[in-house]
């Protein structure tokens, strides 16, 4: 299950809009029925930022892959950050 899945494009333009969060925290209800706390907000928040600074690189494509806490199946793993492309 991913918690956010769309492009480098999407992730920035996203990140810019600042209605990342949001949408994470809306898909986190609906797709695992539950709500996250604060400190959790809080480390997307920091974590994220940083994750926009790393990925406005013009070497890496608009069209790449990202998604965001993707849960491992069969397991209680989950990834928090994945690039693809």
């Amino acid at each position: 299950m991913l918690i956010y899945a769309g492009t480098k494009s999407d992730f920035m333009i996203d990140t810019e809009n600042d209605c990342l969060e949001t949408k994470l925290y809306e898909n986190i209800k609906l797709k695992m029925n539950r709500t996250t706390g604060l400190s959790e907000l809080n480390a997307w928040r920091n974590s994220l930022k940083e994750m926009y600074i790393t990925l406005n690189d013009s070497d890496i494509p608009k069209d790449a892959g990202v998604a965001i806490e993707y849960n491992i199946p069969q397991t209680s793993k989950r990834v928090d950050f994945l690039i693809s492309g």
